[in-house]
């Protein structure tokens, strides 16, 4: 019948065999069949350009196929593509499936406000605040663009106000961290470094070996979201940024929960919990 799925079997007319049971190929099918043509690919087999990128947006008409945009050109989303995605998902129905990718979505976003709010204005009316946002901006630009990220970082003067701006916030140990760092002292020794000014990004990493690029980041509650209806904590967007760039450029990024942390009741446990997480 006249615009029913295939049956199965089926096979591609390239030769591909399509195992997918009946219930996946209905969904993709008509997933596929309510997408704008072309969704993810010019004719051309390449990267959609911005207008085509954002005549996309509009005509999507779904969660998923405005996450599928998302998946496919994450790569060139600007600050505007950004608040538009984030703005139209404002509208559809989500299911927790699509959490991961609206983490990262809604970071680009709310990342993007501050960008196209900050470049409106004349650089020394930037506060401390908006600066630090920027420079991460600039990191993700430099460190996960690449080549295509170059065009869109500040002149030299700004970026270094971003960059001042960051390394300037000062970090202050909290209880847990220093109760961490005392027994890291006591498996390893003096071998490492407590609140280590990362020079490329900027970050202060809370206990670092620099010499093999391991991070220990302390994460108490104020790196966590609220728990979900299953109990579970998930770090928050700045958290999820931070070992992001940080792994980006060329750290190992390990965390202690708090919650993990405070299970323990003695130093034993605790040395053995840090033993197991540093191998």
């Amino acid at each position: 019948m006249a615009g029913q799925p295939p049956d199965y079997p089926c096979h591609h007319p390239s030769g591909y065999d399509d195992r997918r049971s009946r219930s996946e190929r209905e969904r993709d099918y008509y997933n596929e069949r309510d997408q704008p043509p072309s969704s993810s690919r010019t004719a051309a087999g390449g990267q959609l350009n911005a207008k085509q990128l954002s005549s996309h947006i509009s005509n999507a008409g779904s969660a998923d196929a405005l996450l599928a945009l998302f998946a496919a050109h994450s790569a060139s989303l600007d600050h505007i593509h950004a608040a538009n995605l984030w703005n139209k998902l404002g509208k559809q129905r989500v299911e927790r499936r699509h959490e991961e990718q609206l983490e990262r979505l809604a970071l680009l976003a709310d990342c993007s406000r501050v960008i196209s709010d900050s470049l409106a204005r004349d650089p020394s009316t930037w506060s401390v605040g908006n600066c630090r946002q920027l420079h991460q901006w600039q990191l993700w630009l430099s460190l996960e663009r690449g080549a295509d990220g170059q065009q869109h970082l500040l002149p030299a003067s700004e970026r270094q106000r971003c960059c001042d701006a960051m390394v300037a916030t000062i970090a202050r140990p909290s209880g847990l961290q220093r109760s961490v760092a005392a027994v890291l002292a006591a498996v390893w020794g003096p071998g490492f470094e407590e609140e280590h000014l990362e020079p490329h990004t900027g970050y202060s990493l809370d206990l670092a070996f620099p010499s093999s690029r391991i991070a220990i980041e302390v994460d108490g509650p104020s790196h966590f979201l609220l728990p979900d209806g299953r109990g579970v904590r998930k770090s928050n967007g700045p958290t999820l940024l931070k070992r992001r760039l940080l792994a980006a450029a060329g750290w190992k990024v390990i965390s202690v929960p708090f919650y993990e942390w405070n299970r323990f009741a003695t130093a034993n446990e605790r040395q053995t919990y840090l033993q197991g997480l540093l191998g």
